[in-house]
């Protein structure tokens, strides 16, 4: 017979027959508290040593089949020992975590130990509870009292009218009572009439459909004037007989998270707009004026970094400048792209960590500059310095795209200069060049004056087409999203014959500069009438990955698919070659790609691949 269990040393037998539980014995063998293990590797073999000497406890091992050890069933071996013990309590050592397996063996009421070498601690409280060798363990009533007391947000039970029965200590101190205080009081004693009105008919209705209601935010204004919210989770309760007697209640102070969702709001809004600014000076300092919308900040500076002019820091209101101060760090900061964060006691590190103390922090913005930040408070916390990586990324986005604008417009002033040129410097001459040739042929009747009037008519030709690349088949502005139908038609309506057809089948709303789109459509048109027949019918539609435009005309053999598309190209002795050219431009400018292939008409079929689908 077992010895019987008292308050002093453990003594634990395990049943291990493989050493898979060997790790667990060792941790308990040094560990302080007063325990005692030993090990068997068979089930009888434990059963005799608990009949021979005193066994508080025996352990059983339940394990899934390993590389090497086959699987052991715990609750097999757990009733076998029971049935040879039936005075000593068995527990089963649960080798591997198994949710399923632990839930069998808690429906039977055994006892189950998870072995955690690192906290021996938590075993050995394991093995003394399934030993029945608990000291004192706590009644209902006191867990409640410890709940109550320690709770950190506002926890309470009222009755079925909405009188307190029980209520943590945060909930007292938030209307500046004590627990006992508190207790037999209503909302309608400390709440104003019209909330404690509201209250009372919020939880008898609840009361009434039995569902609860869980993590509804409320808004209110406190006593300072400050906004506030909370998320209140509210159940019914109920007696024995499953009768409704009261309900279970927490509420739980949401101001800083709701303030944190605003402040992150505030940025991505701020986003949207600086990415419609122009001027780089301008878009730092719309970002530096964002210290009212983001509390945790209270200065910003922006420096820019100018190839001609070095550093330029903006300013804007001639305060105490951040730039002033840290110099040193700004420049740090451009030269490496590596952010610096600032202690409190003048330390500097790459690497943010809340107890740090960071007063001050500095980011690149990539290819641009730097972005500095003053904490509000004393020191950022890590949502503040989250905050301030989410702006430096949107300001350098937004002045990526700035760059690109300036360079854009500077890309086409450079080919209206060369309109201009081509306008002046080679149609003057032209123009006299067919006065001349009209003179002639009232002078002559000479086959060479035709000759001379064709050539003419053909470099006239040609500067229609130099233009119409140099004005019109220029890089894209913004994209946008236009719909496809909308404008095929337009582009329709400038190359339109009588004898012509448009089909417009299932056509998308694309992202694209709406001009630049149409110009590419009306070339395709104009091809398709003028190089296939004026009869023609000219389909547009979707397929994956784009669209197309396909005609009924004579095609494109397959050997000059690729040519068509290059300055000049043309099969048509009166073509300029520069049609299709631009098509090609106008895509790759958009990101597409552009291919040829037949049509199911016999024609040519225009497939544009990599095209953005809008909303």
């Amino acid at each position: 017979m077992g010895v019987e269990p008292s308050a002093g040393t453990l003594h634990a037998l395990f049943v291990d027959p493989d050493g898979r539980v060997d790790s667990v014995l060792e941790t308990l063998t040094a560990f302080p508290e007063p325990i005692e293990v030993q090990s068997e590797p068979s089930v009888s073999d434990a059963v005799e040593t608990a009949r021979a000497e005193r066994v508080d406890l025996v352990v059983v091992l339940g394990a899934q089949e390993g590389e090497h050890e086959p699987a052991i069933d715990g609750i097999d071996a757990y009733q076998r020992v029971r049935e040879a013990l039936s005075e000593t309590p068995v527990a089963v050592y649960d080798y591997n975590w198994d949710n399923d397996r632990l839930k069998a063996a808690l429906e039977r009421g055994i006892d189950t130990i998870k072995g955690i070498p690192e906290a021996p601690e938590l075993v050995y409280r394991q093995l003394r509870s399934a030993a029945g060798m608990e000291v004192d363990p706590p009644t209902d009533a006191e867990l409640l009292e410890s709940l109550f007391e320690y709770y950190p947000h506002q926890l309470y039970l009222k009755d079925d009218v909405g009188r307190f029965e029980g209520a943590s200590a945060a909930t007292a101190e938030e209307f500046g009572l004590t627990r006992s205080q508190i207790a037999g009081l209503t909302d309608y004693d400390i709440l104003d009439p019209e909330t404690a009105r509201q209250t009372y008919r919020e939880e008898q209705a609840l009361l009434a459909s039995g569902e609860p209601d869980v993590e509804r935010i409320e808004h209110y204004v406190d006593e300072q004037g400050r906004d506030r919210w909370v998320s209140i989770t509210k159940a019914p309760r109920y007696d024995e007989a499953g009768e409704p007697i009261g309900i279970v209640g927490s509420s739980r102070d949401v101001t800083d998270e709701k303030r944190k969702e605003y402040m992150v709001r505030e940025v991505h809004a701020a986003t949207e707009r600086l990415v419609r600014m122009e001027s780089k000076a301008e878009i730092g300092r719309a970002a530096m004026r964002l210290t009212d919308d983001i509390p945790v900040v209270s200065r910003i500076q922006v420096v820019l970094e100018d190839s001609a002019d070095g550093l330029e820091p903006l300013s804007i209101d001639g305060g105490d400048s951040l730039f002033g101060t840290y110099r040193g760090r700004f420049e740090q900061v451009i030269e490496t792209g590596q952010p610096r964060y600032l202690t409190t006691e003048g330390g500097a590190t790459e690497e943010f960590t809340d107890e740090q103390g960071i007063s001050v922090a500095v980011l690149p913005i990539e290819g641009h500059g730097a972005l500095g930040f003053a904490a509000d408070a004393d020191t950022f916390t890590e949502f503040g310095i989250d905050l301030a990586n989410i702006l430096a990324s949107s300001l350098a986005a937004a002045l990526d795209r700035a760059d690109r604008e300036r360079e854009l417009a500077r890309q086409n002033e450079r080919l209206e200069e060369f309109a201009s040129i081509v306008s002046h410097d080679l149609r003057n001459p032209l123009h006299v060049a067919s006065a001349s040739a009209e003179l002639l042929a009232e002078e002559t009747d000479s086959e060479h004056v035709e000759r001379i009037d064709n050539a003419l008519d053909r470099m006239g030709h040609l500067i229609e087409a130099l233009l119409m690349l140099a004005r019109r088949g220029r890089i894209v502005g913004e994209p946008e999203p236009v719909g496809l139908d909308a404008a095929a038609r337009d582009a329709w309506c400038v190359v339109e014959t009588p004898d012509a057809e448009l089909v417009v089948g299932d056509a998308p709303t694309v992202v694209a500069d709406r001009e630049r789109l149409t110009e590419l459509l009306e070339n395709l048109f104009r091809n398709a009438i003028d190089h296939g027949r004026p009869d023609a019918t000219v389909r547009v539609g979707i397929h994956d990955g784009g669209f197309y435009v396909a005609d009924d005309g004579q095609g494109i053999e397959p050997d000059v698919r690729e040519k068509v598309f290059e300055m000049g190209y043309s099969q048509a002795p009166d073509g300029t070659g520069y049609g299709l050219y631009i098509v090609s431009t106008i895509a790759q400018a958009h990101g597409w790609s552009v291919s040829v292939t037949d049509s199911e008409a016999g024609g040519a079929r225009f497939e544009f691949d990599g095209v953005e689908r809008g909303a």
